[in-house]
């Protein structure tokens, strides 16, 4: 399947759509709209999917996204299991290219915002501490009155536009639209891996699954991503246990079972290298 076209519908007293989502969890798929999009996680984690990043994301993740740039945000397992007993909660601003055409690109004063839109086009993270400090902007803003909701939006992209310690997220060659071929593909590893990734997932197996030769699929993985698929598995494994680590009393070594790791000595190594912590130096700090 490739990212499916989302279409919006923009309400006509506003420029721009700004939506409080609060939800058992994310379940948009991976799609793509021409609507540029800034998303701000108010609670919950997961995996964050833009373009060709992988990365895990958790509270106060704050992206943009140019237009027709493929993503989704897909929460760890234990969001799905009923009965639901977490939710995922995000602001969501959407806004139209005619706003940035009209608008943004005529304002001499917009000058750091034409940067910052730019940057866009791979998608940004902004810092933690601007995230932070725009975090009861960006709660009050689907509740504010026309001209002020307006206003207030501007301010936002203003001090994003200064966020000097913003990352880009897609990488340098990525190709933003987004073809037929090469996307059902990448939708079809990225939803078995999802799917069994506590599992022993060999590279026979998974690269069947994109209907390639092992070793043409390690070249397509690494090409698409910047990172071989035992590094994006690993580390979507690491993921899932830091949140095992944070919120379950399971012991350190049911946890890397549980996370697909085949031994306890493999689940330090591997935990280690993407976190710096041993998983019980991990739990015992976010106790804290």
């Amino acid at each position: 399947m490739k990212p499916q076209l989302e279409k919006l519908a923009l309400e006509g007293r506003f420029s721009y759509l700004a939506r409080h989502f609060k939800r058992p969890n994310f379940d948009a798929p991976w799609h793509y709209h021409p609507e540029w999009e800034l998303t701000y996680i108010i609670d919950s984690s997961g995996q964050r999917f833009v373009g060709d990043s992988i990365e895990p994301f958790f509270e106060n993740d704050l992206v943009l996204l140019a237009s027709n740039l493929p993503h989704f945000w897909r929460n760890s397992d234990d969001y799905y299991q009923l009965p639901f007993q977490k939710s995922a909660e995000a602001i969501v601003v959407q806004f139209p290219q005619s706003l940035v055409d009209d608008f943004f690109e005529k304002v001499p004063e917009f000058s750091h915002l034409r940067r910052l839109l730019n940057e866009a086009v791979r998608g940004i993270k902004f810092s933690t501490q601007v995230a932070t400090m725009l975090r009861d902007d960006l709660l009050r803003l689907p509740t504010l009155p026309d001209g002020e909701r307006f206003v207030a939006f501007m301010h936002i992209l203003l001090i994003l536009s200064h966020d000097s310690k913003g990352q880009l997220l897609a990488s340098q060659g990525y190709q933003i639209t987004p073809d037929e071929a090469d996307t059902e593909r990448m939708k079809r590893i990225l939803e078995f891996t999802l799917a069994h990734f506590q599992e022993d997932i060999k590279l026979e197996i998974i690269a069947e699954t994109a209907h390639l030769t092992v070793p043409a699929f390690c070249r397509y993985f690494k090409k698409r991503t910047q990172k071989t698929y035992v590094d994006f598995l690993q580390g979507l494994r690491t993921s899932h246990a830091r949140q095992l680590l944070t919120s379950s009393e399971m012991s350190v070594a049911q946890i890397g079972l549980e996370c697909g790791f085949q031994n306890l000595s493999h689940f330090h190594q591997v935990f280690k290298r993407h976190t710096g912590d041993s998983p019980l130096q991990y739990r015992l700090k976010t106790q804290r």
